[in-house]
């Protein structure tokens, strides 16, 4: 059976319709541009503080590196970028075993990057496809039947964003599509910006699907919520996979990137939060780079080593509630402190 997008018509840009007023918002400037506040800044702006304080306030006692992380000029940030920030070389790039996260969840790359499985009665999607052909063919593939699952069955792909010249996310995807026919989807404004600046050598997928806000894909007996949460390219996106955790069913959120460097690109975040991730009862945070959201190089060898122990990587919805509240808190300053700097200047 293939997939059923519910409620609306599929064709090669599917337009699902914007389903909060956020359809504007694909008109955002692209993330090159975009602009955050220096450190100094950043704490030197009583705006921006007066969010940091409350988010530290939500973040009581067991999201302090949480908030800590979040509560910065900048926002979490790739290790790799970290370590060159602190003066350290960086470190040596190399696949991490495929790992089961949740029954139906699967981390797919490297320690600096990576893509996810998500497994369904009637096949695979995949989130992200690292970057490039030989990624996909010789880490993503393999990483498949390693786990038990066959890459003949990935149906649909889902890419987090594009960088235009760039393919760390979009890189593998052609060959998987061409190779097992996968559809591929990916928010709208990032289709645009990608494919004219394609490489030859490393040529894009074909454009199947545009994704927009409030779009669910069915495939088999599991139902994907699709968002653009514009700010770190201006088609990046969240997608809700449900997960089950000790019997209950929550929703895991791939982050395509938390920044938001625009009221409006905040206030997308804040209506995407409220109005979807929260009644799907989002508990799980994921994304494309480890490290960016937990130690997830960690976090994946405990469900290897302990698969039916506790898992790191579920907050729970009350916690979870408040991570979401943290991040947004947190954005909102740097967006404080950059409207301040900006004024200044002027």
């Amino acid at each position: 059976m293939l997939a059923n997008f519910k409620g609306e018509g599929m064709s090669r840009t599917l337009v699902a319709g914007c389903v909060f007023a956020l359809c504007a918002l694909t008109g955002l400037a692209s993330p090159a541009a975009a602009q955050f506040p220096t450190a100094e800044q950043f704490a030197g702006s009583q705006a921006a503080q007066a969010h940091v304080a409350t988010a530290m306030a939500l973040a009581g006692t067991d999201l302090v590196e949480e908030a800590g992380s979040f509560c910065t000029a900048t926002g979490p940030r790739r290790p790799a970028l970290n370590r060159r920030a602190a003066g350290l070389p960086p470190e040596p790039n190399r696949v991490i075993e495929p790992t089961r996260v949740f029954d139906n969840l699967y981390y797919l790359g490297f320690n600096s990057q990576n893509g996810w499985a998500v497994t369904t009665s009637d096949g695979i999607i995949l989130l992200d496809t690292l970057n490039n052909t030989e990624e996909a063919r010789d880490v993503i593939v393999p990483g498949l039947r390693k786990l038990g699952l066959d890459p003949a069955d990935i149906k649909y792909i889902i890419l987090s964003h594009g960088h235009p010249g760039q393919t760390d996310h979009t890189g593998g995807a052609a060959y998987l599509q061409e190779t097992y026919g996968a559809k591929v989807m990916m928010g709208g404004p990032d289709w645009d910006l990608t494919l004219p600046a394609q490489k030859p050598e490393r040529p894009l997928a074909n454009r199947d699907m545009d994704v927009t806000t409030g779009m669910k894909l069915t495939l088999g007996d599991t139902t994907l919520t699709l968002a653009l949460l514009p700010g770190h390219t201006p088609g990046s996106l969240g997608v809700l996979v449900p997960v089950m955790h000790e019997g209950q069913q929550y929703s895991a959120i791939f982050f395509g990137g938390t920044q938001m460097p625009t009221r409006e690109s905040a206030a997308a975040f804040e209506q995407v939060f409220n109005e979807i991730a929260k009644p799907l009862k989002a508990a799980v945070a994921i994304n494309a780079h480890a490290g960016i959201l937990g130690d997830t190089v960690t976090w994946l060898e405990e469900r290897r080593r302990n698969p039916d122990g506790p898992n790191p990587f579920f907050y729970g919805a009350e916690r979870f509630d408040r991570y979401l509240s943290i991040m947004l808190e947190c954005g909102k300053a740097r967006v404080a402190a950059q409207e301040e700097a900006l004024e200044e200047a002027s």
